[in-house]
């Protein structure tokens, strides 16, 4: 992420972005991580640059005390799943299956219900894990 303080519309902008590949269905990002040439773990490093959008978000009184909950519980279930013990957990059969990556979709849903007004967003057309 940039060393430059985001403003609020482009951190909103980018928080947007990421919640919408988290919460389309799996099949819809499979194919979009398919068109932009991406892995999977690609989806987790778009949420782990959107770290400094949500605190600029939340600084301004943007994010509720719920949604940063919801957020944050995303971040957590990403962690957990990280590391080479859990490298099943990242295939696209996994996109459909995991428990985790399920529950990851929900509550990336209920965010940007909360954020955005609806959760059904188009897909960016960029790759966004360089940050805004």
């Amino acid at each position: 992420m940039n060393e430059q303080k985001l403003s609020e519309g482009n951190a909103s902008k980018y928080l947007n972005s990421t919640l919408t590949t988290l919460a389309a269905d799996a099949r819809d990002q499979i194919a979009w991580l398919d068109r932009h040439r991406l892995e999977t773990d690609d989806l987790a490093l778009d949420y782990e640059n959107a770290r400094g959008a949500i605190l600029v978000l939340t600084e301004a009184g943007r994010i509720d005390a719920a949604t940063e909950s919801r957020l944050a519980r995303i971040d957590a279930i990403l962690d957990a799943m990280s590391g080479p013990e859990h490298a099943a957990r990242w295939t696209y059969e996994a996109l459909t299956t995991d428990t985790g990556w399920l529950t990851v979709r929900q509550l990336a849903r209920e965010a940007l219900t909360e954020l955005a007004g609806t959760w059904q967003q188009p897909l960016p057309t960029l790759r966004i894990d360089s940050g805004p």
